[in-house]
């Protein structure tokens, strides 16, 4: 199992502090990070933090590290746009019908009192 060795993990602790937004953050303490994950990763505060800003750092960082590479591989792959070109949705009459025209609401406003209710 990968664990994040310390000085890293000083690194990115470094990172969400000086990425910060906000002066005071109730979530964090003031401190960027929320807390650690089993792998020795920072959770970083979605309330005070610039994440694009930390995780383009966070980037530049592990691709001057070796070691780290191929642990966050993922961060480096490029994400395929998805297919633009589509065919229109054709629906027939059986699709737009409703199920039961004549169906009365289930639902009818106002308070139902029974027996000794006082009005209010």
């Amino acid at each position: 199992m990968f664990k994040l060795a310390d000085n890293h993990l000083e690194a990115a602790q470094k990172m969400a502090a000086a990425n910060r937004k906000k002066k005071r953050c109730d979530e964090c303490y003031d401190r960027g990070w929320i807390g650690l994950t089993d792998q020795n990763l920072l959770v970083l505060c979605t309330r005070c933090v610039d994440m694009d800003k930390t995780m383009a750092e966070w980037k530049e960082y592990v691709s001057g590290h070796e070691d780290l590479k191929e642990h966050f591989a993922e961060l480096f792959e490029e994400k395929e746009a998805a297919p633009e070109h589509h065919e229109a949705e054709k629906h027939t009459a059986f699709d737009t019908r409703k199920t039961n025209p004549n169906a009365k609401p289930g639902f009818t406003p106002g308070m139902k009192r029974t027996g000794r209710a006082k009005k209010i």
